[in-house]
């Protein structure tokens, strides 16, 4: 096995303290379960994905959440959109533009996708305390007003 360098033990932890930042601002738990699981697969999360791959110039941390978001629904990847769908609100993505998301999303990778998406969406605004405003769950806006 090889010995890594004093710069690259630093190089390594500077990673992880950046990746620890990105996921603070993106309002994640820091201790989702990975660090008790497995903790090289928690380091090389939070070091490599969150400190490497996120926090790369280029694009806002929620144009990065935007795009992550939308990959892991067409792949119906459920447990992986879960907290991408929890938390996108603490990077300014609003209910609305979820939704449109979902349904963006929903047309292009199979409609089975999107609705299971919105499934998990709606189970998450029913939550307390979501974190979305909820002002735009009112679907029937459009809906003539009975007296």
């Amino acid at each position: 096995m090889e010995k890594l360098s004093n710069s690259s033990v630093m190089e390594k932890e500077a990673a992880k303290e950046a990746g620890l930042e990105i996921l603070r601002k993106l309002g994640w738990p820091l201790d989702s379960g990975f660090a008790d699981m497995d903790p090289r697969f928690w380091d090389f999360t939070t070091g490599h994905l969150f400190g490497q791959v996120w926090a790369r110039p280029g694009l806002s941390l929620r144009d990065r959440a935007m795009i992550t978001l939308a990959v892991l629904l067409a792949v119906d990847a459920d447990r992986g959109s879960m907290n991408h769908l929890r938390y996108a609100h603490n990077v300014g993505i609003t209910e609305e533009e979820v939704r449109e998301l979902i349904i963006q999303v929903g047309f292009y990778a199979g409609w089975p996708k999107g609705a299971h998406a919105m499934a998990r969406f709606s189970a998450i605004l029913a939550e307390p305390g979501n974190g979305y405003n909820n002002k735009t769950t009112d679907l029937g806006e459009n809906k003539k007003e009975t007296k």
